[in-house]
C-alpha cells in the first residue's frame, strides 16, 4: 500500500487484514473449493468496476500447524494442516488463475523444511515441503508465470502458541518477510527465496 499498490484480501480472519486494503473477502477454509470460486466471482465483480483489472501478484500466506506425534495425530489434524498449508495453495492457484495478468508473480509462504523434520512436526513439514515440489511443477506447466516459494526462518506470529517450542530470539518479523516478498517481485526473483534471520 505504500508503494500506491490496490491491495486486495482473501483469508479466514479478516480482522487481521491490514488498514487500507481496497477489497477483502473471509472465507473459513481455504481448501474448500466452493467458497475459494466464490471469493474468485467476488473478487472478478470488484476488477470489473476497476476496468477489468487483473491480478498482477498473489500471496499465499495461509498456514497452520500443530505438534503431535504421527500415531497420536488425528487425521482430522493431519488434513487441517495439510489444507491449510498446501490443498489450499493449490485451491487458490485454480480459483483466482483466470483473474491473472498474461505474467503473474506467485508467492507461496514456505518455510525451510529441511529443518522442520522433528518430532511432532510430520504434517507441518511433509505440507511445506510439498508446497515446494507444488510451485516447481506448477512453474514447468506456467513458464510465463513467476513462481517464487517464500522459505523464513523462524517468524514471529501466532504459530508460537500453537507449539511447544520456544520462539528464537533472532525470529524475524512480519514486515521483514514482506519487505522482501516486495522485493523479489521487484526484482523478477523466481525459486526458493530462504530469508534467514541474522
Amino acid at each position: 500500500m505504500e508503494d500506491e499498490w490496490e491491495v486486495w484480501a482473501i483469508g479466514r480472519h479478516a480482522e487481521r487484514f491490514a488498514p487500507g486494503v481496497q477489497w477483502a473477502h473471509t472465507v473459513r477454509d481455504v481448501a474448500d473449493e466452493a467458497q475459494m470460486a466464490q471469493a474468485a466471482q467476488s473478487l472478478a465483480t470488484h476488477l470489473q468496476t476497476l476496468g477489468d483489472r487483473q491480478v498482477d501478484a498473489l500471496v499465499y500466506a495461509v498456514g497452520d500447524i500443530t505438534a503431535q506425534k504421527v500415531t497420536e495425530m488425528p487425521l482430522e489434524v493431519w488434513r487441517r494442516i495439510l489444507d491449510a498449508n498446501l490443498t489450499g495453495a493449490y485451491v487458490a492457484t485454480r480459483a483466482f488463475s483466470p483473474l491473472f495478468s498474461p505474467e503473474p508473480h506467485l508467492f507461496y509462504i514456505g518455510a525451510i523444511s529441511e529443518k522442520l523434520i522433528l518430532p511432532g512436526l510430520s504434517a507441518y513439514a511433509t505440507a511445506k515441503a510439498g508446497l515446494e515440489v507444488f510451485a516447481q511443477a506448477l512453474a514447468k506447466e506456467q513458464p510465463r508465470w513467476k513462481i517464487t516459494v517464500v522459505r523464513p526462518g523462524a517468524v514471529a506470529t501466532r504459530f508460537w502458541e500453537r507449539v511447544p517450542f520456544r520462539m528464537p530470539p533472532k525470529a524475524l518479523q512480519p514486515e521483514d518477510v514482506a519487505l522482501r516478498v516486495l522485493e523479489a517481485y521487484y526484482n523478477e526473483q523466481k525459486g526458493a527465496l530462504d530469508i534467514i534471520p541474522e
